[in-house]
């Protein structure tokens, strides 16, 4: 069974001001829109530093180290398990069952080219196959993107071009056109963005 993956914790002196709004709604809304677009069963862990109730099935798991901050989303590579990491403002928008057959039918992680970065990628995004624990126990709290920019990832965008893109750097100007996930970076978040197709895949 694939499992899905995200992170959610309390705002703390390291948060920059574009994560300062996420709360156990983000979580439901990116469970929902999964379980929409993904006929597959799968299981979905939040990984968070204190309790919390949702009312969708979603399984919580705590963070190792302390204090958190944005290097903690290398945490849920220590599952060693197929799986899909996504951000919190990420928008699933069609079907993504090929992207979960990744994880199960290749050994390299995926992930998406940068915006801004051609040349290499970013972890907006990560199509995770088993036996990848190691990506955790063998970080000593590098940058995050860094750190998985080191793992030799396959680029996303080579396998499926169009299908895992940036709102900023794609969606802003050319619409879907595609697209299966979006994922939001930096400034510009979906509850602030009033177009329709949020709506309608983000609830």
């Amino acid at each position: 069974m694939i499992t899905i993956c995200t992170l959610l914790w309390d705002a703390n002196p390291r948060s920059l001001s574009f994560s300062l709004m996420y709360n156990e709604s983000w979580v439901e809304k990116l469970y929902r829109g999964f379980a929409r677009n993904l006929t597959q069963p799968f299981d979905f862990i939040c990984f968070t530093e204190r309790e919390r109730q949702f009312s969708e099935p979603i399984e919580t798991r705590g963070f190792i180290r302390h204090p958190i901050d944005y290097g903690s989303c290398i945490e849920p590579y220590r599952l060693g398990v197929p799986m899909i990491l996504v951000g919190l403002d990420t928008i699933i928008v069609d079907n993504i069952d090929h992207l979960a057959d990744y994880c199960f039918d290749n050994d390299r992680i995926a992930l998406p080219r940068a915006v801004y970065k051609p040349n290499t990628v970013c972890n907006g995004v990560a199509l995770v196959p088993e036996g990848n624990e190691r990506i955790y126990s063998r970080w000593r709290g590098e940058n995050d993107m860094e750190w998985m920019r080191k793992q030799r990832p396959r680029i996303i965008d080579d396998i499926w071009p169009g299908q895992v893109v940036s709102y900023k750097g794609r969606v802003r100007e050319h619409g879907l056109e595609g697209a299966r996930i979006v994922f939001f970076h930096g400034e510009q978040k979906p509850h602030q963005l009033g177009q329709r197709w949020i709506r309608e895949h983000w609830r």
